[in-house]
């Protein structure tokens, strides 16, 4: 916003230079006075905004004078420039700055560039630090490449509310763009994070590089601002930005979009962060995720573009076995993901998911373990999904969709192809899955393969299963010892495919009920090596 612009939306004048200036507008005669603002231009503290003379001393006054305010809501008017800064811009409660058409940089080795506290401040605790406090505009140029000691380029803390907005951070040295550390109400809208400087050598901790890191006042390796009381994030929300890597010989990607990467150990705090919204974003480039979700509940993941992440496009876990429920991740578009998979649910041996839904993502070109993995997760919703083209770099098995562990799961549906794997793989600990009305076309190994008890598989139409070779694959396999898998009204053809029966019950496995499923055009239409199996009234 300039400066014509910022006098309008607030309907007051600006004048003189080196003090504040109250902006009001004249009342009708029967409405009331709007709130005075008071704004403090830089320039009338000294900036030049020229990108030679060191603006630091200038924007250290108007910073000051704008702290003094009572009561806070002081304006940080930032005109189109480009700024030279030798310091740490710490802001006060309820302060805006509005920088939109300025480029800030720095210029030697900083703790943030931009924050909500300082060394020594007294020790604060939940949500009462400084905040309502928002940032609009600015090029935000950290220059880590050249400045390589580890900085944030914001970070805010133990604070109640916080927006960025139209803001593009460049080149962090070994840091995220944002650190979220226990705060509640935060907006981070329209921004765009573009590279990050990642150091030399091997990093201590892997794919830490998170450009919105949202994570808690655990202790102070992770947050330099006490109390360290374990205090979460709360109703947070990632909208309309973007993350790429625009200059690869002078940066790397971020590691993820937004999450963290904190795992609690012994008696230490673990926060579960809530009502954590990403919606509508894009991913140019990653180091290794798209969104990494660690420890977060009642929380929405939607419509985002992912369009490369090396390890997982989507990732839901707490490495601290926190209990994770009603996460939705819900109409992202996800092409090239890589090791990990496209959309992963987890959590550790200790801990349990539930109630999450998987719905309506498009996943394409996936070169990893799977393309939609749930793992610990009760109750999972696995529903309309589109996979296409999954390969795995050895020539395994790369699931279209697999649970493990995960019992009560409703996987209906999906439409899966071209699959270099199962196309969907029921396991071990995955009692009473319902599997029905999904579509796979193409896949090496076997079109569905349920491997726990109590399975329905209902009305799912397979074309072309054992596409890899006939020895051991089936449109639909029942193993791992399954007991009372009920296998109904599906429709499987040949097609391409060169699987050696329509359905397949493996030694170990009890009762089994294959009927009125059409499986016309197989040379063996049901092989049983199980014991009780019932099969009849299946055509083929």
């Amino acid at each position: 916003m300039d400066r014509r612009a910022l006098i309008l939306a607030t309907g007051g004048l600006l004048g003189g230079a080196g003090a504040a200036q109250v902006l009001a507008a004249g009342p009708a005669a029967a409405d009331p006075a709007p709130p005075v603002v008071p704004v403090f231009d830089v320039r009338a503290y000294g900036a030049v905004g020229d990108g030679v003379a060191d603006d630091t001393a200038a924007f250290r006054a108007a910073l000051t004078a704008a702290r003094a305010v009572p009561g806070g809501g002081a304006t940080l008017l930032v005109p189109p420039g480009s700024y030279p800064l030798g310091e740490s811009l710490l802001l006060g409660p309820g302060m805006t700055v509005q920088a939109h058409g300025a480029r800030l940089f720095r210029t030697g080795n900083t703790s943030a560039l931009v924050k909500n506290y300082a060394s020594g401040m007294p020790a604060v605790t939940g949500y009462q630090g400084a905040g309502d406090i928002s940032v609009f505009g600015g090029t935000w140029d950290m220059r880590g490449s050249s400045f390589t000691s580890t900085c944030p380029a914001f970070v805010f803390t133990h604070a109640d509310g916080f927006t960025l907005r139209d803001v593009t951070v460049l080149d962090v040295p070994q840091a995220h763009a944002v650190e979220l550390n226990a705060v509640r109400r935060a907006r981070i809208v329209d921004c765009l994070f573009d590279g990050v400087y990642s150091g030399t050598g091997t990093p201590a901790v892997p794919n830490r590089l998170e450009a919105v890191q949202i994570t808690g006042a655990t202790n102070a390796a992770n947050l330099p601002a006490p109390a360290f009381d374990g205090t979460p994030c709360e109703d947070v929300l990632i909208s309309g930005c973007v993350m790429r890597n625009s200059r690869p010989a002078l940066n790397s990607p971020y590691d993820a979009l937004c999450g963290d990467h904190y795992v609690a150990s012994g008696d230490a705090h673990r926060p579960v962060h809530r009502n954590i919204r990403v919606l509508g974003n894009r991913v140019e480039s990653s180091g290794a995720y798209g969104v990494r979700a660690t420890d977060w509940v009642r929380s929405v993941i939607a419509d985002n573009a992912i369009e490369s992440a090396p390890v997982n496009g989507i990732y839901v876990s707490s490495g601290s076995g926190s209990a994770l429920q009603d996460v939705s991740i819900t109409g992202n578009t996800i092409r090239g993901a890589g090791s990990g998979g496209a959309i992963v649910v987890s959590n550790t041996a200790a801990g349990r998911n539930s109630s999450v839904s998987v719905s309506g993502n498009l996943i394409r070109s996936v070169n990893g373990e799977t393309a939609i993995y749930v793992n610990q997760t009760d109750g999972v919703s696995i529903t309309g999904n589109t996979v296409a083209t999954t390969r795995h770099p050895a020539g395994g098995n790369c699931q279209g969709i697999q649970v493990q562990r995960s019992p009560h799961a409703v996987i209906t549906g999906n439409h899966l192809s071209d699959i270099e794997g199962d196309g969907i793989g029921v396991d071990t600990g995955s009692t009473d899955a319902l599997i029905a009305q999904n579509t796979v076309l193409g896949a090496t190994h076997n079109g569905i393969s349920v491997a726990s008890s109590e399975a329905a598989v209902r009305d799912n139409r397979i074309t072309g299963a054992g596409t890899g070779g006939p020895a051991g694959t089936y449109a639909i396999r029942i193993g791992g010892n399954a007991v009372n898998v009920s296998c109904q009204g599906n429709v499987a053809r040949v097609g391409e495919g060169g699987a050696e029966a329509g359905v397949g019950v493996m030694a170990g496995s009890q009762a089994a009920w294959i009927t009125a499923n059409d499986l016309r055009g197989w040379g063996t239409a049901v092989r049983d090596r199980g014991a009780g199996t019932v099969a009849g009234g299946n055509l083929g």
